[in-house]
């Protein structure tokens, strides 16, 4: 305080008058603290950046210094600088108050310039700067709190490690800290810091809700005998719980986006995966190797299929009491089984989300179903065309040219015997001509009526096959019989010659084989069915799966599941390619 400020302060009052007046101008200027404080306070809101906040401080600061209209301000924090539009340098006048945030280490000063002549109040300015100091620390712990919380709460982390996360920003946060204790109440749970206790307290607390409809709530104690920032630190409570809302909610729409994930990611392996060359037991393997880890629980999963009276089973298999979700499998309305999935009995499970999924999967199984039903029509089908054209060639068409041979044969005789040779030798061609047709009729009535199959056997109707075709195509084709056994199966037998029949017709016309082998062997408890030629190999062979694309190649691959075998189209090295079918054995002998 000045020289001249401090003889005008002590010198008694000449009047009443001046007395009411002087005690008139105290209040005033104390008025003017009041609401400065009052309205720095209610602006400070946690969601403003620092520079707003500092320009509100300014802004109902400088009005309640004792000379507003030369008074300018600087905040410094963290070498950051921020004034009033008037600051400018020279020989000022000073007051200041210090800022530090001890937990989180921030640090600064709040001050105040007035021209070196002009003369100020020192003790109630400074107080003031002060107060507004500690509001702007309060606040900086606030933010820096919200701050930390907001970042360190991410979708990965469970409800358990967020709400410790919030305890550990949040209390030191708070006036007292080292008396402070909080409690987050959620959908039945309860998380507490350690050094809650139960008993007589002050309380604030926040609502926590979420899409509208009220899930908890996080609580502030402090002990009965400790006053408190009602105001500042419900606004923070405030805040959090806001942070934790959205955390929630986030959380929510994450979990449901990656559960939806899961669903289709699921569906798409089985589907992608579930070709008809599967059989029924791989197909339903590869659906629990894909169903299980997209339920909610697959460490506490398991599943069946039931089909036409089999069960298949996951490789987890509970037998105590569970949960149960179905779905029915039907084809053409034909209830043919069903898909389960349970949980044990103690575990919650997201009824609507995963019974839709095994719906989804329920009518995967049926269009597979479907697809085999289909094929296995298509190669009965095909099987009963060729029987049919194989005994329509044999009983009619063929009988009727071996007519037309005697008939022309009995003209010839009649037509020799009558001197007219050049007429004779026509009907003697017509003859021959009939005889090779009726011929040949025969050999493919016993292509598609294999009649050496039926009467001795698979060996001799291969031996019978590699002779037909190389008498009728004029190439190299041979039977090889690499050791002594028998086929007792005619399903087995029938598939394995059809597969060698098509396979020698597919090297014939689209490889350009000139010699052709068929073997049969037993290799130790396998059962080998081979098929060679020295051709070009067929288009689009998948040489590491061995499959082929076209209609012939999947009914070889049909007729290979269906008697349990596995088919291989393989690149030889020499060149051409090798089919190969291998079965375990059926066989005596």
């Amino acid at each position: 305080m000045l020289k001249n400020e401090r003889i005008f302060a002590d010198a008694p009052p000449s009047s009443p008058t001046e007395e009411h007046e002087i005690a008139a101008q105290a209040l005033r200027e104390r008025l003017k603290e009041i609401t400065c404080l009052y309205e720095i306070h209610r602006r400070m809101g946690p969601e403003l950046p620092v520079e707003d906040v500092c320009q509100q401080i300014f802004e109902h600061l400088i009005p309640a210094m004792r000379y507003p209209q030369i008074a300018s301000a600087m905040i410094e924090l963290d070498g950051r600088h921020f004034t009033t539009a008037n600051h400018g340098q020279g020989p000022k006048h000073e007051l200041q108050s210090i800022i530090t945030v001890m937990n989180n280490g921030l640090c600064g000063r709040l001050r105040v310039f007035y021209p070196e002549d002009t003369p100020f109040r020192l003790p109630e300015e400074q107080r003031l700067i002060d107060a507004i100091a500690r509001d702007l620390e309060r606040w900086l712990k606030e933010i820096t709190c919200l701050y930390e919380i907001r970042r360190g709460i991410g979708l990965e982390l469970s409800v358990d490690n967020v709400c410790q996360r919030i305890f550990e920003r949040l209390i030191p946060a708070l006036q007292f800290p080292e008396s402070a204790t909080a409690v987050i109440e959620l959908d039945g749970r309860r998380f507490a810091t350690s050094e809650h206790e139960q008993g007589l307290t002050h309380e604030l607390h926040s609502k926590i809700s979420v899409d509208n409809k009220s899930c908890g709530q996080l609580r502030l104690f402090y002990p009965v005998d400790r006053p408190f920032l009602m105001p500042e630190e419900q606004r923070l409570i405030d805040a959090v719980a806001s942070d934790l809302e959205r955390w929630l909610e986030r959380k929510h729409v994450d979990e449901t986006l990656q559960e939806r994930l899961k669903e289709v990611t699921c569906l798409y392996e089985i589907r992608r995966g579930l070709g008809l060359e599967l059989s029924l037991e791989h197909a339903c393997q590869h659906i629990f190797e894909h169903l299980i880890p997209a339920m909610q629980f697959p460490e506490n999963a398991s599943a069946m299929i039931e089909l036409d009276g089999r069960r298949f089973f996951s490789e987890k298999r509970g037998h105590s009491l569970t949960h149960e979700l179905q779905s029915k499998i039907t084809v053409n309305n034909t209830l043919r089984g069903q898909l389960w999935v349970f949980y044990p009995e103690e575990t919650p499970f997201l009824v609507p989300e995963e019974q839709r999924l095994i719906d989804g999967v329920a009518g995967d199984v049926q269009k597979w179903l479907e697809g085999k039903r289909l094929e296995q029509t298509l190669v009965s089908l095909a099987e009963e065309h060729q029987r049919s054209v194989g005994q329509e060639l044999h009983d009619n068409l063929g009988q009727q040219i071996a007519a037309i041979g005697y008939q022309a044969e009995a003209l010839e005789i009649r037509i020799s015997a009558a001197g007219i040779k050049e007429e004779a030798a026509v009907a003697a061609s017509i003859a021959k001509q009939a005889q090779a047709a009726a011929t040949q009729c025969k050999q493919i009535a016993q292509g598609l009526l294999p009649f050496e199959l039926e009467t001795h056997g698979l060996m001799p109707a291969l031996q019978a096959l590699a002779l037909r075709i190389a008498t009728t195509y004029r190439i190299s084709c041979d039977f090889v019989r690499e050791n002594e056994f028998s086929i007792v199966d005619n399903d087995v037998a029938l598939n394995l010659y059809r597969i060698a029949q098509e396979a020698l017709n597919n090297a014939i016309r689209h490889s350009n084989a000139k010699h052709l082998v068929i073997s049969l062997a037993a290799v130790g408890e396998i059962l080998r069915l081979s098929i060679c030629d020295d051709g070009k190999g067929f288009s689009g062979v998948d040489t590491e799966r061995g499959t082929a694309s076209g209609m012939g190649i999947k009914i070889m691959h049909y007729r290979a599941r269906q008697i349990g075998a596995k088919l291989k189209l393989l690149p030889r090295s020499e060149g051409g390619t090798e089919v190969r079918v291998e079965i375990p054995m059926i066989q005596e002998g």
